[in-house]
């Protein structure tokens, strides 16, 4: 089964509390599309399950790095305060605050240090599942390859990056010897994600 890498860093809000079942949400400060639908499902997802889920909403960045940092996601989380596309968006559903008080846990994407880039180039490249039956050529070509990869971004956010995420917002169902059970990335229906914690939660 695939792994979830999940690194943690500076925790904003609440504490997360692995259990057997957990949902992460990924979202950016400035994705307007993360506040219009991922969190409001993710809170009322929260309100559901909390008793029985462990649930994380991780402030991360793949872009934008000037608005979706951690300042940000401070203020969004003690006053709802909006930036960027987001407070536009929003904007336009006429709402100039974040349109619910979130009650989940809250922590940002931990940033790579210079160490980790051998550690966060092979996890990549196993995302693969035949890596390990590669030649040593081949296996090196890619390792070569990631490794440039990472080196020419302007940062790196570990969980997003790590576990190739396409986008956000991402929802990973995962479990507690942290292997993904299932992913959903952008608008996603809350009913799925339902559907998929009532499976897992009855096997």
């Amino acid at each position: 089964m695939t792994p979830l890498h999940l690194y943690i860093g500076k925790k904003i809000q609440g504490q997360f509390e692995p259990k057997r079942l957990n949902l992460l949400l990924s979202f950016q400060v400035n994705c307007p599309g993360c506040f219009l639908y991922a969190l409001p499902t993710f809170n009322q997802l929260f309100k559901k399950y909390k008793n029985d889920l462990g649930f994380l909403a991780l402030s991360t960045a793949f872009e934008n790095f000037e608005l979706n940092n951690t300042n940000n996601t401070i203020l969004l989380a003690k006053d709802g305060t909006l930036v960027g596309h987001t407070k536009h968006a929003l904007a336009e559903h006429g709402y100039d605050k974040l349109q619910i008080q979130p009650e989940f846990p809250i922590a940002i994407d931990q940033k790579m240090k210079p160490f980790q880039i051998e550690e966060i180039t092979k996890n990549i490249c196993l995302l693969n599942p035949n890596f390990n039956t590669w030649s040593s050529s081949d296996q090196e070509l890619l390792l070569k390859r990631v490794r440039n990869y990472l080196t020419k971004l302007p940062e790196v956010s570990l969980t997003f990056t790590t576990n190739q995420f396409r986008g956000t917002p991402t929802f990973t169902l995962f479990n507690d010897k942290n292997e993904l059970l299932h992913s959903w990335f952008g608008h996603v229906k809350k009913n799925e994600i339902i559907d998929k914690i009532n499976t897992f939660k009855v096997n």
